[in-house]
């Protein structure tokens, strides 16, 4: 009976211990994201995000425009932009961790024609659970009309 006790408390102890170093970190997601698009894989890319994600991009008049809402809408986006570049290449320069944010920025090569790469800037905000919850996106306005 002793020993059970034990167990029991052992068991107790352990658990939100085990359970806490299966946290995703925000570094990690940030990377995954990446790792991602690298590999071609919308679902992998969506399992970052929150079911309400919201994706912003900086506009020319100085404001966030919300061009993404919803996890589906983020899939549907992902799943046809990695379709329309298949051959996409993206590399982190730098992330910062402040708060509940991550501050990414990252090169991305939409060909391989493409020689110099263009400069993207996310800004990731997680909610309590660890996923992201909101994406602030700066890039150079003219990044999709240098295809050829």
């Amino acid at each position: 009976m002793k020993n059970s006790k034990l167990l029991c408390i052992g068991v107790l102890i352990l658990f939100p211990i085990l359970a806490f170093s299966q946290e995703i970190s925000k570094m990690d997601r940030a990377k995954n994201i990446v790792a991602a698009v690298n590999q071609k894989d919308a679902k992998l890319y969506i399992e970052n995000f929150t079911k309400d994600v919201k994706i912003y991009m900086y506009g020319e008049d100085g404001t966030f425009d919300l061009k993404v809402d919803g996890i589906e809408a983020l899939y549907k986006n992902r799943a046809a932009h990695l379709k329309k570049h298949p051959d996409v290449r993206n590399e982190i320069q730098h992330l910062a961790e402040i708060d509940n944010r991550i501050v990414m920025h990252d090169k991305i090569w939409l060909t391989p024609k493409h020689k110099e790469p263009s400069n993207i800037v996310e800004i990731f905000t997680f909610d309590k659970s660890g996923k992201i919850s909101r994406v602030d996106v700066l890039q150079q306005s003219n990044l999709f009309s240098q295809e050829q």
